[in-house]
């Protein structure tokens, strides 16, 4: 099956493919679409080991390059069916990503496909570009990690960013904990399982009622479920497990790493008169960000932290806003490099990779 639009590519410039390589799914699609060809896992399938296996799961340089073979070669072949060496590739990437992962994808795509250019793109900027905004603060909740970056007039600013290990996965970690109380056993659910069952049942509470669950006096939990799975009895999932697995994000402890104060430690390191700007224009993207509820719960934890130190003596920001994503939460990204085309994305491919997002001399400030 040819891609929708191959036979006006044959006539013009063939549309640059973009790459979005996440640690659990991989976004893939043409430039100009609304949205990915192919979301699907970033896995393989391995003869010599005879399992599916992750393209982050690696010891070495060379494992890793492999694995990106691999995974290219499964989303070049048989998802787009597309040559890679007559199409440029526009890469999302982590502003935080490892310099040997950036390294590996470059030498994979240069010398293994011998495509014609790469545009290395940061995710947060592509983000951005999809409000049409000049200024934006991108929330971007994904599975290992959340990453807060301020944008402003399409930079990134690199002294502000902030990072911390409440993603997805935390709740994922949560969720199943809480599931063997629930059942009186270790479950040992696989992360098919979990995965579902997170989508499928969980939700975040407003804070008042997140705050009852401490009290005294705690509410009355929310309707439990009762998940079937192959080959054993229905699992349950209780209406506590439903709606605090995802408390998680907003635990504050001593290195203030919550989902919130991240949020408002961002702002508090960028320039004064970007602070209001950034604070009216907050977009939260990743797949972990299409929970229920976790977009209003973000909006009340930050106005309630307005109030408390160390915000209220040194962060005036009279107004939290959000924007609603242009595309679904997790395809944000893609969604921006999509929209890179023509002269200018021929302006900024490049035939070899670019040095780490913190050494450009943009960045400091």
């Amino acid at each position: 099956m040819m891609p929708l639009y191959e036979g006006i590519a044959l006539i013009q410039e063939k549309q640059a493919v973009v790459l979005d390589l996440g640690s659990e799914y991989t976004k893939f699609g043409f430039t100009g679409e609304p949205a990915p060809r192919c979301i699907v896992r970033s896995q393989f399938w391995s003869a010599a080991e005879r399992r599916m296996k992750r393209v982050l799961d690696y010891a070495t340089a060379e494992e890793l390059y492999e694995n990106l073979v691999h995974m290219l070669h499964l989303l070049y072949f048989r998802h787009v069916l597309v040559n890679p060496k007559e199409r440029r590739v526009v890469v999302v990437e982590s502003l935080l990503s490892p310099t040997l992962f950036r390294d590996t994808l470059a030498k994979v795509l240069f010398e293994h496909y011998e495509v014609g250019g790469v545009v290395w793109a940061d995710a947060a900027r592509l983000a951005a570009l999809t409000l049409g905004t000049p200024c934006a603060l991108v929330v971007d909740v994904g599975y290992r990690e959340a990453e807060v970056t301020a944008v402003l007039h399409s930079v990134p600013l690199i002294p502000a960013l902030q990072w911390a290990a409440q993603g997805a996965g935390a709740v994922r970690g949560e969720l199943r904990q809480r599931l063997d109380r629930d059942n009186g056993e270790e479950l040992g659910l696989s992360d098919e399982v979990l995965e579902d069952i997170h989508v499928k049942t969980l939700f975040v509470a407003n804070r008042e009622r997140a705050c009852q669950w401490d009290s005294p006096s705690p509410p009355a939990p929310a309707p439990s479920v009762q998940y079937p799975v192959a080959g054993r009895a229905a699992i349950t999932v209780s209406g506590e497990t439903r709606e605090r697995s995802a408390e998680v994000l907003f635990q504050r402890d001593g290195d203030m790493t919550s989902l919130p104060d991240l949020v408002l430690t961002c702002i508090m390191k960028c320039p004064i008169d970007g602070r209001r700007p950034l604070a009216e224009n907050i977009l939260v993207t990743g797949g972990g960000a299409a929970l229920p509820g976790l977009r209003a719960r973000l909006a009340q934890e930050l106005r309630y932290l307005l109030t408390q130190p160390p915000y209220n003596t040194s962060l005036k920001v009279p107004l939290i806003k959000f924007h609603r994503a242009a595309s679904h939460e997790n395809c944000v990204a893609w969604s921006g490099g999509a929209a890179l085309a023509g002269d200018a994305l021929a302006a900024r491919a490049v035939r070899s990779p670019r040095p780490d997002w913190p050494s450009l001399t943009h960045t400091h400030g």
